[in-house]
C-alpha cells in the first residue's frame, strides 16, 4: 500500500515577520476544498468580468488579461482557489523601492487586489552593498544592477497577476558576497543559490521563481562550477519546494556572459542554461496565448519567437537525463537532461514565464494544503502522458531555430513543436482550471519512500558527508588527511574542527580542497571529534578520532 506524501517541515527563526507559508502547514491524507472567502471571489468576479468585456483594450498587455483568459485560471478564483495564504518567492540580483507603486498601477487597469511584498536580503552581510558590483556595472544594460529592475518589476507582475492573494517575498541577492567571480558568475551569481537555500532551510516561500541564468558554456570553471551549486536546487527540492527557472530567450544558442544586452552576443553552437538544466528544478520554455478579438482560445498555443529571440531549448552537456524523462528517451534521442519540461506566456521573454508558472503552483499549494514539491517527476509519468485530462495543453507549431541577420535563412537549427510531448516545448502548456487540480492529486499519490523529495534529501546528504579522510582514528603523533570536492572553485571554504576556527582554503579550479590535519598540532585533546567544511552553498563534515 502506498503511503501518501506528508510535508514535515521545520521553522527557523530569520528575523524576518512574515506569516508561514502555507507549505509549513502540511498536507493531509485527501484533497481537502478551499473554502472561498466571499470577498476575494467578488473581487476576482469582478476582474475578470472586466478582462472579458473589455478584452480588446488589454489584448497586447503582458503579462495580463490574455494569460488569465488562455489557462483559465477565472475557474480556480470562482471557487476561491487565488493564492490566499501562500507565499512566491522572486530571486533577484537587486532591489527595487518603487515596486509597491508600480503594482499598485498594474493593479488598477484590471481592478485586482495590491499583494503584499516583502524584501529579503540573505546574502552577504544581510544588506545590499552601498553600491552596485563592479562586475555587475560591467554588464551594462544586459546584468547591472540598473537592469534587475525591470527583471523584477516584470517577475511580480507576472506571478500576482495568476495568484493575486498570494504574498510576494523578493529576495535581493547581488554578486560578489565573497568573490569577484567570472562573467558568468556576475550574471547569474551563485549567492542566487544561496537565497534558494535561506528560503527553502526556512520555508518561507511555496513556489521559487528564478529568471536569471546564463549558458552552460560560458563558466571558465566547467562542469565543476556548474555542479557546485547543486546545493540550491536540493535544498529546495527536500523541503518539498518547487523552482521554476526560465530556459533563455536566445533560442537554440545563449547569450555569452560578456554580453552588454540580451542576446547581443551569442555562442556560435547550440547550448542551453544554468539553472533550469538542473534535473530538480522545472525549465519553463515560452508560448504565446492564442486568443482572437474576443479573448476565446482558438487553438494550440504556439511557440514564442519574435525575430531573434525565443525560448531557449535543447539539451545539457552536464546533466545526464533524469530517470522521470526516460519515458520520453526515445523522442529526445538523447543521454542529457532536455529542457524544457514546460511552456508559459513568454511575449517578454520567459522571464515572464518563469514566475508565471511558480503563481500555478502556489494556487496548487493552497488547493494542496502545502506546497507540491519538486513535480517534474509527476509531470512526465503522470500528467503529461495523461494530456488535456490533465489539464496539459499540446503545443504544436513554431521552432526555436536562430534566423539569419537578413531574417530570410536559419543560422543554427533548432527544434520544433510538434504533436506531443517534444523537446521545444517539453509538455506544451497548461489549462490551469484542470492541471492545479490534478496535479494536487498526483503529487498527494506519490510514494513517501521513493518520493523526489526524499530522493534529493538523500542525494543532498551525501553531499553533506563527502569529506574524505586517509585515517579517522588518528593515534597519538599521527596525521590525517582531509579532502573534499563540491565546491565553488575559487571561493573561500572555512575549516574547522569542533566549532573552532582552523583555516580558510581556496577551492581549486575543481572545487576541491585539501589539508593535513595534526592533532598535536592543533592541541586537540584525546577524544571524538568533528571536521566542518564551510562555504557559501555547502558545508561538509566528518568526524575522527585521536589519540
Amino acid at each position: 500500500m502506498k503511503k501518501k506524501i506528508s510535508l514535515t517541515l521545520v521553522a527557523l527563526a530569520v528575523g524576518v515577520c512574515s506569516l508561514p507559508a502555507a507549505a509549513a502547514a502540511g498536507a493531509t491524507d485527501s484533497a481537502a476544498a478551499v473554502q472561498p472567502n466571499p470577498e476575494h471571489v467578488k473581487t476576482l468576479t469582478a476582474v475578470l468580468q472586466n478582462m472579458t468585456e473589455n478584452y480588446p483594450k488589454f489584448a497586447k498587455l503582458t503579462p495580463g488579461a490574455s494569460d488569465v483568459l488562455d489557462y483559465r485560471v477565472g475557474d480556480l478564483w470562482r471557487k476561491g482557489i487565488d493564492g490566499t495564504g501562500t507565499t512566491i518567492a522572486l530571486i533577484e540580483g537587486w532591489d527595487d523601492p518603487g515596486i509597491n507603486q508600480v503594482i499598485q498601477d498594474f493593479d488598477r487597469t484590471y481592478g485586482l487586489p495590491d499583494p503584499e511584498i516583502q524584501t529579503i536580503y540573505p546574502s552577504g552581510d544581510g544588506h545590499l552593498p552601498a553600491q552596485c558590483p563592479p562586475g555587475m556595472v560591467a554588464l551594462g544594460s544586459y546584468g547591472s544592477c540598473d537592469a534587475w529592475v525591470g527583471e523584477l518589476r516584470l517577475d511580480v507582475e507576472a506571478a500576482h497577476l495568476i495568484a493575486p492573494y498570494a504574498k510576494i517575498l523578493i529576495s535581493a541577492t547581488p554578486a560578489e558576497s565573497e568573490i569577484t567571480g567570472d562573467a558568468a558568475s556576475e550574471v547569474a551569481p551563485p549567492e542566487l543559490m544561496q537565497a534558494v537555500e535561506h528560503i527553502s532551510e526556512h520555508h518561507l516561500a511555496d513556489a521559487i521563481s528564478i529568471s536569471d541564468n546564463t549558458g552552460e558554456s560560458t563558466y571558465s570553471a566547467g562542469a565543476a562550477q556548474i555542479t557546485a551549486q547543486d546545493p540550491g536546487p536540493l535544498t529546495a527540492a527536500a523541503a518539498g519546494i518547487p523552482v521554476m527557472v526560465g530556459t533563455g530567450d536566445c533560442g537554440v544558442v545563449q547569450n555569452l556572459a560578456v554580453a552588454n544586452a540580451q542576446c547581443g552576443s551569442t555562442t556560435a553552437t547550440p547550448d542551453t542554461a544554468v539553472w533550469d538544466d538542473s534535473p530538480w528544478v522545472t525549465a519553463i520554455g515560452g508560448s504565446v496565448p492564442n486568443l482572437d478579438a474576443s479573448g476565446a482560445r482558438t487553438g494550440p498555443d504556439p511557440l514564442w519567437h519574435k525575430g531573434k529571440f525565443s525560448e531557449g531549448a535543447g539539451y545539457s552537456s552536464v546533466y545526464p537525463r533524469p530517470d522521470y524523462q526516460d519515458g520520453v528517451g526515445a523522442i529526445t534521442g538523447s543521454g542529457m537532461r532536455s529542457v524544457p519540461d514546460i511552456t508559459m506566456d513568454a511575449q517578454k521573454g520567459t522571464s515572464e514565464a518563469g514566475p508565471m508558472f511558480a503563481a500555478v503552483l502556489a494556487l496548487a499549494a493552497q488547493l494542496n494544503h502545502g506546497s507540491v514539491g519538486p513535480v517534474n517527476d509527476v509531470l512526465y509519468r503522470v500528467l503529461g502522458p495523461r494530456g488535456p485530462q490533465a489539464g496539459v495543453s499540446d503545443v504544436v507549431s513554431g521552432d526555436n531555430s536562430v534566423p539569419t541577420a537578413s531574417g530570410d535563412g536559419v543560422l543554427v537549427p533548432g527544434f520544433a513543436a510538434g504533436a506531443g510531448f517534444d523537446v521545444a516545448s517539453g509538455w506544451g502548456t497548461i489549462d490551469a482550471s484542470k492541471f492545479v487540480p490534478a496535479l494536487v492529486s498526483a503529487v498527494r499519490a506519490q510514494d513517501e519512500d521513493t518520493s523526489p523529495q526524499r530522493k534529493a534529501a538523500e542525494a543532498l546528504a551525501r553531499l553533506r558527508h563527502g569529506v574524505r579522510l586517509t585515517a579517522t582514528d588518528v593515534g597519538k603523533g599521527g596525521l590525517t588527511y582531509a579532502a573534499a570536492t563540491g565546491f565553488l572553485p575559487q571561493h573561500p571554504v572555512k575549516l574547522a574542527i569542533d566549532g573552532r576556527a582552523v583555516a580558510t582554503l581556496t577551492a581549486n579550479t575543481l572545487g576541491s580542497v585539501t589539508y593535513l590535519i595534526d592533532p598535536a598540532r592543533l592541541t586537540l585533546p584525546a577524544g571524538r571529534h568533528t571536521l566542518t567544511l564551510g562555504s557559501m552553498l555547502l558545508t561538509e563534515t566528518a568526524g575522527f578520532r585521536s589519540r
